[in-house]
């Protein structure tokens, strides 16, 4: 399951932000271009200062990404009217807004977004565009309509192969 995960981070390259702010707390769902450190423990996208998103992370740093393969899945049919038989995978992963440690980690970061999404780049140049790093929490993989698998992101990292 865990090469699932890895597999479905780094061959999407969409995913939906989902954050909650204002008074009272109200949702916001936001389709986002996004990289992945390559052991999936942080997510890197950017948004402009003055969206909704931006401040409800700045109030509140916990939000919620969810990453789908819309190639695949269970009695879907494709455009020539055939169901698809492959069951598809949805993957939830809970993250925590964090400042970036350097400014070198943010420009690694940058340069991350810019090779899986090279047209952002003015976007991304923009005076008032904020570079997010998301440290993921916990991942929550669905497969089909019903198989679940759950991983703390630590315990993830943990159950990695690594090199002597």
């Amino acid at each position: 399951m865990l090469n699932k995960i890895a597999e479905l981070v780094h061959t999407q390259g969409h995913c939906v932000l989902a954050t909650c702010g204002g008074q009272p707390p109200v949702p916001h769902a936001s389709l986002m271009a996004y990289a992945a450190a390559p052991d999936c423990a942080e997510f890197w996208l950017a948004t402009p200062r003055a969206t909704r998103k931006w401040r409800n992370l700045d109030a509140n740093p916990s939000a919620s990404l969810l990453i789908d393969d819309r190639t695949a899945g269970a009695g879907r049919a494709d455009l020539g009217g055939q169901r698809d038989a492959s069951p598809g995978c949805a993957l939830t992963v809970s993250v925590r807004l964090l400042a970036f440690d350097s400014a070198a980690d943010a420009a690694a970061a940058r340069a991350a977004l810019l090779a899986r999404h090279p047209g952002l780049a003015s976007f991304v140049d923009a005076e008032d565009v904020v570079l997010l790093r998301l440290k993921v929490l916990d991942f929550q993989l669905l497969t089909g309509l019903s198989e679940v698998f759950f991983i703390q992101a630590e315990k993830m990292l943990d159950a990695r192969p690594r090199k002597a």
